[in-house]
């Protein structure tokens, strides 16, 4: 992510995000995964080894639907771990990806071809 499309928590996030949002978020899933779609029975626990990846779980909250930073709606918002909360996002990671490498090909001196239909 480049520094210009980092989260401004002060920006994007209602003012109440780190001091009351996320912590009910975590306090409702017991500090551990709520299971995601693609994984609904994982329960791996912030801090500890993932018990599928080994990775060091890092609870992240994730907002069920894209452009909804704002809310405070607690059912509209999960406690993830990274594997879940990635592949959530998958295609919101591709198009970022996708918009950076472009960026990076403009600011290096590439031209873009128009597409012609």
């Amino acid at each position: 992510m480049s520094r210009k499309h980092r989260i401004d928590y002060k920006r994007d996030y209602p003012a109440n995000w780190h001091s009351e949002i996320r912590p009910a978020v975590l306090s409702r899933a017991g500090n551990r995964c709520e299971g995601s779609p693609r994984y609904p029975d994982c329960r791996a626990e912030n801090g500890r080894p993932h018990p599928v990846t080994g990775s060091v779980v890092v609870l992240t909250i994730a907002h069920l639907y894209e452009g909804d930073k704002a809310t405070q709606d607690l059912t509209r918002l999960r406690a993830w771990c990274q594997r879940c909360h990635l592949l959530y996002d998958i295609w919101q990671h591709v198009r970022n990806a996708a918009e950076t490498r472009r960026r990076q090909r403009i600011e290096a001196g590439q031209l873009e071809m128009e597409a012609r239909s």
